[in-house]
Order: C-alpha cells, then structure tokens, then sequence
C-alpha cells in the first residue's frame, strides 16, 4: 500500500510539473543567421536578452534562426502550429515574408517586426533603427565637411548599400532629401553587407574609371561599418596611377573594429571617418516588448530608435558611454 501511494505521489507531481509548464508562455524569436559581424553580435544580444526576459518573467523562448527567406516562412508556420504566444521576426526581406507574417496575424499571435519593415502590412508592432534619418544626418554631414568643394561644384562620391531591403532604400532616400544638389553619386554598389565584397566592388572601379576620374572621388557613402572597412582596404591596397582623393568615408553601426581605426586611418591615408549609431544591441528593445506583450502590455505603431554621430571629434566620450558598455562589457 505504502509503495502504490508513493508511486501516486510520485505521478502527481509529474503532473503538476507538465500542467506548469505548459501554461508558461512562448515567446517565438526569428531571425537570419550570421557567426559575424552585425548579424552574429545581434543574434548573441538576441539570446542573452531572451534568456534574462525569460528568467526574470517566468516564460519559455523558441529561437530559430535561416539562411533565407522561404526558411524563415517555414518556421513561422511551426510556431503557429505550436500556439506560442507572441513572435518577434527580423525578415531576411520584408517582402517574402509577407505571406507568412499574415498567418501569424490571422492566427491570432502578437507580431513584433524588427529591423525590415514589410510593405503593405500591419504586424501589432515594429521595431527598427532611425534608418531614413540616418541618411538624413548623413547628407548634412556631406554637406558641412565639403562646404568649400560644393561651393566650387560638383562633388563625386560613390555609394555602397548592404542590399535590396527596406533599410538601405531609406538610407539612400533619406540621403538624397538632405544632400547638396552638387554631391554627385557617379556609382552605387549592392554589398549583401560584407567586407570582401566591397573591397573587391573598390578596387574594380578604382581600376576601371580613367585616372581623372579616379581621382575626382572625394567621398564614400557606406551603410555599414564592415562595408566601410571593404572600402578602406581596397585605398590601402590602391597601387594604380592616379592620386586618390577620397577625404572621407561613412558608415552605420558604431563598431569598435571601426572607430578605433579612426586616428590611424586619418594618420595613414589623410581620411577622416564618421560613423551613426545603429548597434545590434538595439535588438534588444524588440525582445523586450515581445516580453512585455506576454506580461500583458500592449503595443502598436511603428518605434524608431535614435541614432547618434560618432566622428574623430567625439568617438572617445562615446567610449565611455553606457551605451558602449552594454554592447562590449555585458558578456556578448
């Protein structure tokens, strides 16, 4: 009698452990995959916060991550098989997941969208970086440090995007609505946001235009620190004929790989450097409200998160900032 009430015991508690954790909430989190560079630090802030949310709050997380578009529909259809309670989705591209982010709406799921906006949809929220202002903040800045040169004419300056999403074209329009009329894009380059790829995009138009042609570059245009660097390889590596006359070069995200070339690469190649804070932290802030909605806050609308300029004349206070420590001091 005595070991058939244990055994009782024993499978009641069982019980109760299965019954509590399937009322636990599910957060659903997708992303792309990346073991570098923005995408990998951004998946690492990613996990970390959802791991703190989950503990702090009492719910379980699914994180799923893909190499392309079709894959990440697929995932979103098993998380609304299996019934979680709210999904946060970075798209691979905004459009091709149009379809699935739907389902997730009609099934009714909480839809938080980070980073790449979907046109022609309405998730409950989306979360994204200030991406047409940084584009603004950019041509402003073209503006003041080549006053002189556009005040004389035309300023050419080449262009290179990450890719075909929405977050370079409100880069670029957001460019063109602040930049002098006399800041000339002669090219523009589509990166899939790497490093080698830019360098290799560099150093082909270095060694294509005609020496004159070369050498009336002023600036460059990036949308992304590891696209930046791309480019200042392929000036290091220059060995042609024409004298280049690239003063400056921009990016977007803040990377410490970047800003601490900032003085050598002014000492080296004479080219200053300015760079707007888009940092994978910022993921953060959408796993936080996918953990707020399960907590029971609501949500709606679009939020941009505030950029900053960092340059040769600030970057050392932006060194302090807590900002800095909690992307390079929080264990990431």
């Amino acid at each position: 009698m005595k070991r058939v009430l244990t055994l009782l015991i024993t499978l009641l508690l069982a019980t109760t452990v299965i019954f509590a954790n399937a009322s636990e909430k599910v957060l659903g989190i997708v992303m792309p995959n990346a073991t570098h560079g923005f995408l990998g630090e951004s998946i690492k802030h990613a996990r970390a916060s959802a791991e703190e949310y989950a503990k702090t709050n009492g719910f379980q997380y699914k994180f799923l991550t893909s190499a392309e578009a079709s894959e990440q529909n697929n995932q979103l259809d098993t998380l609304i098989n299996e019934k979680v309670d709210c999904i946060v989705l970075w798209p691979h591209n905004g459009n091709e997941l149009r379809s699935g982010a739907m389902k997730v709406m009609e099934a009714g799921i909480p839809l938080i969208v980070y980073d790449r906006l979907i046109d022609n949809f309405k998730p409950t929220a989306e979360v994204m970086g200030d991406n047409f202002t940084i584009g603004e903040e950019t041509g402003r800045y073209l503006n003041k440090y080549f006053k002189e040169d556009l005040a004389a004419g035309k300023v050419n300056i080449v262009e290179f995007k990450g890719d075909n999403s929405t977050v370079p074209q409100q880069r670029s329009d957001g460019f063109m609505k602040t930049a002098d009329k006399n800041l000339v894009v002669i090219q523009q380059f589509s990166t899939d946001w790497q490093r080698a790829k830019a360098q290799e995009q560099m150093e082909t138009l270095l060694n294509s235009l005609k020496k004159e042609e070369v050498e009336n570059i002023k600036g460059v245009f990036t949308h992304d620190d590891e696209v930046a660097l791309g480019v200042l390889d392929a000036i290091m590596n220059y060995n042609g004929n024409a004298k280049l006359n690239v003063k400056l070069v921009t990016g977007v995200s803040g990377r410490k790989e970047n800003i601490e070339t900032f003085d050598i690469i002014r000492d080296q190649l004479g080219i200053d450097q300015v760079t707007y804070l888009f940092s994978p932290a910022m993921v953060r802030d959408a796993v936080k409200m996918g953990a707020d909605i399960l907590a029971g806050k609501t949500y709606s609308g679009l939020y941009l998160i505030p950029t900053e300029t960092i340059d040769n004349s600030n970057y050392k206070d932006y060194m302090k900032s807590e900002h800095w420590k909690t992307r390079y001091q929080s264990g990431i």
